[in-house]
C-alpha cells in the first residue's frame, strides 16, 4: 500500500495534521512508538494543568475564610495518589479520544520507531513503507546539563516529577523558564519548599520583563526562594537528599532537585541526513515558509523545526501543511502564537514585548491597567494582575500581556486582534460585559491612547 503521507509522531501536531489530511481526502499512515498524544497529553501540558487544578483548589479552601466561607477545624492538605489517579483517568480518557477521531477519519495508525533508511525510504522498525510525503512531528526532549546527572528518583525531568506520589520536602528547580515556575508554584501550595536556580537575570526571559517582575515578586511573598543570576555546578544524588553546588562556591541540600532548562528537537533516530533533510546548527529540522524540508516531499512541523515549541502552535502548523500539501490553500495565520503560563499568577502574552520593540528600533505606545481596579477581579478575591498592551503611532496592536487570574483564557481576544493586524481602538470600542475581567484588557487597550475611563489621568 502507498500512503498519501506518512506523519511521524502522534503528537499534537502530527495527530492533528493526520485528521485534517484525512479530512481533505488523503490516506494517511500515522506512526508512533510511544503514546498516542505525544509529550503534551502523557507527560506535558495535561497532566501538569491537572496538579495544578488541584493546586488552586487547594489554595481555594486554605484562602476560603477570607470569602466568609467557615470550614471545619484542621489544616487542608493534599492527597497525592487521589491527584495522580485522577491525572491518569484524564491522559486516558482524552487518549482514548483522539484514537475514536483517528479511526473514524480512517488514519492507520502504526507502532514502532521511524527512520529513513539509505537511499531516503521510510521504514518503520526496519521494515520499509512506500508514502508519496512525510511529515516529521516527532516534537522534542530535556537539554540535559553536565554535572547534574539525572536519575529519576532525587534528580528529575518533570517526567519523573509527575508520577509523585509525595510531595519534596524541599525542591530545586534548575531553571526558571515556564516550566520551572510552573512546577514551582504548584509545588509550593501542595506544601513543598521551593527554590528556583536561573542563570539569567529575569526568572522568565522571554517574557515582558514588567510582567516577569510582576510574578517574581508574587512567588517571593508566597516564600519561594528565587536565584537569578546563578548556576548550578553539580548535583549529587544520595540516600537522604541531593547536595547542589551553586556558582560562587555555595552549596545547598536538597530532597529533590527538578531540571527544568529547556527542550531541544528530537531527531536523534530518524537518520534524516538518508533523506536529504538539512539540520541547522541547533539540532532544529530547516523548513520553508511551506514546511518542505531541503526534500521538499519531506515536511516537518512543531518542536522538531525549533521556534514556538508549544502545543497549539504544532496543532496549527500541522494543519497549515496539509491544507497546503493537499491543495486547500486557505489562510492560515502560523506567526501569530499565544504564550500562556500556568503559574500563580496566570500569565498569557501576544506579540512583540517592549524588549523587543525597543531592540528593533520601533516607537510604540503602551496602555497598563490594573487588576485591583477591576470589581470582578475583587469580588473574586484575586486583585493581583495587569494587562499591558503595545500600540503603533497609527494605533496598530504590537503586543498584548497580562498577568493574574484567567489571563491564559483572556489572550484568545488578543490573539485574534494581533493576528487580523487590528487597531487599539478595535478592542476598546468592543463592549465587554461587567463585572468581567476582560474588562481590564479593554482598559489597557484605551489607556494606551490616553483614553481609560477608571483610571486617574487627563483623558486625550
Amino acid at each position: 500500500m502507498t500512503y498519501d503521507i506518512a506523519i511521524i509522531g502522534a503528537g499534537p501536531g502530527g495527530y492533528v495534521a493526520a485528521l485534517r489530511a484525512a479530512s481533505l481526502g488523503a490516506k494517511v499512515a500515522l506512526i508512533e512508538k510511544d503514546q498516542l498524544g505525544g509529550v503534551c497529553l502523557n507527560r506535558g501540558c495535561i497532566p501538569t494543568k491537572s496538579f495544578i487544578a488541584s493546586a488552586h483548589a487547594l489554595k481555594g479552601v486554605l484562602h476560603a475564610a477570607e470569602l466568609g466561607v467557615r470550614l471545619p477545624e484542621g489544616e487542608p492538605s493534599i492527597d497525592m495518589r487521589a491527584v495522580q489517579a485522577r491525572k491518569t483517568t484524564i491522559v486516558e480518557n482524552l487518549r482514548g479520544g483522539i484514537e475514536k477521531l483517528l479511526k473514524g477519519r480512517g488514519v492507520e495508525l502504526l507502532h514502532g520507531q521511524a527512520a529513513f533508511q539509505e537511499g531516503g525510504a521510510l521504514a518503520i522498525d526496519g521494515n520499509a513503507i512506500e508514502a508519496k510525503h512525510v511529515l516529521i512531528a516527532t516534537g522534542s526532549k530535556w537539554i540535559e546539563l553536565p554535572g547534574i546527572p539525572i536519575d529519576h528518583e532525587r534528580i528529575v525531568t518533570s517526567d519523573a516529577a509527575l508520577d509523585w506520589t509525595f510531595i519534596p520536602e524541599h525542591l530545586v528547580i534548575v531553571g526558571g523558564g515556564v516550566i520551572g515556575c510552573e512546577f514551582a508554584c504548584m509545588m509550593q501550595t501542595f506544601g513543598a519548599k521551593v527554590t528556583i536556580i536561573e542563570a539569567m537575570d529575569s526568572i522568565l526571559p522571554p517574557v515582558e520583563g514588567a510582567i516577569s517582575r510582576l510574578l517574581a515578586r508574587a512567588m517571593k511573598g508566597r516564600g519561594i526562594d528565587i536565584r537569578t543570576k546563578t548556576t548550578v555546578d553539580a548535583a549529587v544524588a544520595s540516600e537522604g537528599g541531593v547536595s547542589v553546588t551553586l556558582s560562587g562556591d555555595e552549596t545547598i541540600t536538597a530532597s529533590h532537585v527538578l531540571v527544568a532548562v529547556g527542550r531541544r528537537p528530537d531527531v536523534s533516530a530518524l537518520n534524516v541526513s538518508a533523506a536529504g533533510v538539512e539540520v541547522t546548527e541547533r539540532g532544529a529540522i530547516a523548513v520553508n515558509e511551506r514546511f518542505q524540508t531541503s526534500n521538499e516531499q519531506i515536511l516537518a512541523i512543531g518542536d522538531v523545526i525549533g521556534g514556538w515549541m508549544l502545543a497549539h502552535a504544532a496543532s496549527h502548523q500541522g494543519i497549515a501543511a496539509m491544507q497546503t500539501l493537499f491543495g486547500h490553500e486557505e489562510a492560515c495565520t502560523t506567526n501569530v502564537v499565544p504564550s500562556p503560563i500556568f503559574t500563580d499568577p496566570e500569565i498569557a502574552g501576544v506579540g512583540k514585548t517592549a524588549e523587543q520593540l525597543k531592540s528593533d528600533g520601533v516607537d510604540f505606545r503602551t496602555g497598563r491597567f490594573p487588576y485591583a481596579a477591576s470589581g470582578k477581579a475583587l469580588c473574586d478575591g484575586d486583585p493581583d494582575g495587569q494587562a499591558i498592551v503595545h500600540i503603533a503611532a497609527d494605533g496598530k496592536l504590537l503586543g498584548v500581556h497580562l498577568i493574574g487570574r484567567e489571563a491564559t483564557t483572556m489572550i484568545a481576544e488578543a490573539a485574534l486582534a494581533v493576528s487580523k493586524g487590528m487597531r487599539v481602538r478595535d478592542i476598546e470600542e468592543t463592549i465587554h460585559s461587567h463585572p468581567t475581567l476582560p474588562e481590564v484588557l479593554a482598559e489597557a487597550a484605551a489607556d494606551a491612547e490616553g483614553r481609560a475611563v477608571h483610571k486617574l489621568g487627563r483623558p486625550r
